[in-house]
C-alpha cells in the first residue's frame, strides 16, 4: 500500500476543532494533497506527521494560541470615526460592534488600498472614534486537528500547478468570525425592522404557491449534512422538519417520527421522509402549532435566512422542544434572492453562524452551543452546476440542546 511521500497525491480530510467563551466550533475541510508542490507550506508538526501514513490512517496534532497564527497587539488599531468610508456601492453601511468589514472600508491605513478584503473587526467604537482588529479571527484560539488519510497515490511526473496552503484556506478567511468577541454581543441590528426587509415583499404563500421539486443543495452536501446529522441528532424520537419541502436531511431511521411544517403541500406531499405535515406561514405568524414539550429535536435546513421575525420563532422552537431537546439550523450559501432577508446578504457566511448563535444566546433558553462548517469537497460530476464550480456546498450549521 502506498505510504505518503513527496512523490504523491494525497486526499485529506482535516478537521480543526477549537472551544470559545460560546460554545465548542469544528470546522471540516476535504483536501488534494500534492506532496511535492504543497508541503512546504504546512505547519511543521503537521509534515511531521503526515510522512509515511497510508490510506485510512488518522492522527491528531495540537496548536496552542500562537503556534499557527500570530495574535499581535499590533494588529489592533485606533481610528477616527470617518475612517470607516465603504465605496459608493456600500454607502448605506453603517459600523457596528463585532461585526467584520473589508479593511478596505478604512481609509488612512498605511499599505491599505480600497481592494482589500481582508476582513477587520470592529470591536469598540464611540461617536468620534473606533477600534479594528486585523488578526485573523482563529488566532486567538487553541487548536487541535484531527486527519484521515482517504486515498494515497503515486505520481509519474511533477509538472507544477497551483500551490494550496491548507491550513490557509481552512482558517484564515472565516472561522472565529462566528463568536462574540470578549464576551461583548455582535450588533446584527436584530431590533431593527430594516434588517428583515426582502427585495419580495408579497405574502410567502404566493411566492411558494408553485411546488419547485427541486434539491436546494447538491447531492455531496446532502451526504455531509446527513453524515453530521447521524451523530449529533437523537437515534429516536420526533422530529419536526421545520420549513419543510420537497427533500429532509434527517437520516433514515424507523425509530424517529417526523412532522413536516411548510408552505407548499405538493412539495411535501413528495417527501417521502415526512411521516406528515402541515401548512403554515411562519412570517405571517410565527407561532407554532404544536403543544409544548411535544418534540425531541427540530431542525431547521437551508431556510433561517427566509425568516423575517426570527427571536419569536427561536422562542417558539423553544417552547416546542423537550428538556435537553436538539436544535439544528443549517445553511449553504445559496438562497432565493427575492425573498432572503437584507442582513443575510450583508454577512460573511461564517457571520451568519454567528447570526443564529446571537438568536440562541438572545433567547437564553439553550445550552451546549456548537458550530459546524463543512466545505472543499469536490462537486459531484451528475450535478447541473458542475460547470459553474469545481466545489460542493458548503455546509454550516448551528446546534444547541434546550436548558
Amino acid at each position: 500500500m502506498e505510504r505518503i511521500n513527496e512523490r504523491t497525491k494525497v486526499d485529506l480530510l482535516l478537521k480543526f476543532q477549537w472551544h470559545s467563551s460560546v460554545g465548542e466550533h469544528e470546522e471540516v475541510q476535504f483536501c488534494k494533497l500534492n506532496v511535492w508542490r504543497d508541503f512546504e507550506f504546512l505547519p511543521e508538526k503537521l509534515r511531521e506527521i503526515l510522512i509515511g501514513k497510508k490510506e485510512g490512517d488518522s492522527f491528531s496534532v495540537y496548536f496552542h494560541s500562537g503556534e499557527l497564527y500570530k495574535y499581535s497587539q499590533e494588529n489592533i488599531i485606533d481610528l477616527k470615526l470617518f475612517q470607516f468610508a465603504p465605496p459608493k456601492s456600500f454607502n448605506k453601511v453603517k459600523p457596528k460592534i463585532g461585526r467584520f468589514y473589508p479593511l478596505g472600508f478604512f481609509i488612512g491605513l498605511q499599505g491599505v488600498f480600497p481592494e482589500n478584503f481582508k476582513p477587520a473587526r470592529i470591536i469598540d467604537m464611540n461617536q468620534n472614534n473606533l477600534r479594528i482588529d486585523t488578526n485573523i479571527p482563529i488566532a486567538r484560539y487553541d487548536i487541535n486537528v484531527e486527519g484521515l488519510i482517504l486515498s494515497v497515490k503515486k505520481k509519474s511526473a511533477d509538472i507544477g500547478g497551483e500551490c494550496r496552503d491548507w491550513c490557509a484556506l481552512s482558517l484564515e478567511n472565516g472561522p472565529g468570525m462566528q463568536v462574540r468577541y470578549d464576551g461583548v454581543h455582535t450588533d446584527f441590528e436584530i431590533d431593527n425592522p430594516e434588517s428583515f426587509k426582502r427585495e419580495d415583499e408579497s405574502e410567502d404563500k404566493v411566492f411558494y404557491k408553485e411546488p419547485r421539486i427541486t434539491t436546494h443543495i447538491d447531492s455531496k452536501a446532502h451526504e455531509n449534512l446527513l453524515k453530521l446529522y447521524n451523530k449529533i441528532l437523537p437515534q429516536k424520537g420526533k422530529f419536526l422538519d421545520l420549513m419543510s419541502s420537497y427533500q429532509s436531511h434527517i437520516p433514515e431511521n424507523n425509530n424517529i417520527e417526523v412532522i413536516g411544517l411548510g408552505l407548499n403541500e405538493e412539495e411535501m406531499k413528495q417527501n417521502w421522509r415526512l411521516k406528515s405535515f402541515i401548512i403554515h406561514d411562519l412570517n405571517s405568524n410565527p407561532t407554532l402549532p404544536f403543544r409544548d414539550e411535544e418534540f425531541d429535536a427540530v431542525v431547521c435546513d437551508l431556510s433561517i435566512e427566509y425568516v423575517t421575525k426570527p427571536t419569536e420563532l427561536v422562542t417558539e422552537i423553544n417552547r416546542i422542544l423537550k428538556k435537553d431537546g436538539t436544535l439544528t439550523i443549517s445553511f449553504s450559501n445559496r438562497y432565493f434572492p427575492p425573498k432572503v432577508i437584507k442582513l443575510w446578504i450583508d454577512l460573511h457566511e461564517f457571520e451568519r453562524m454567528g447570526y443564529v448563535l446571537e438568536l440562541l444566546l438572545r433567547n437564553g433558553g439553550f445550552k451546549n452551543l456548537k458550530t459546524y462548517s463543512i466545505r472543499g469537497f469536490r462537486r459531484p460530476y451528475d450535478d447541473k452546476y458542475f460547470g459553474c464550480t469545481l466545489f460542493s456546498d458548503p455546509i454550516y450549521l448551528v446546534y444547541a440542546q434546550k436548558k
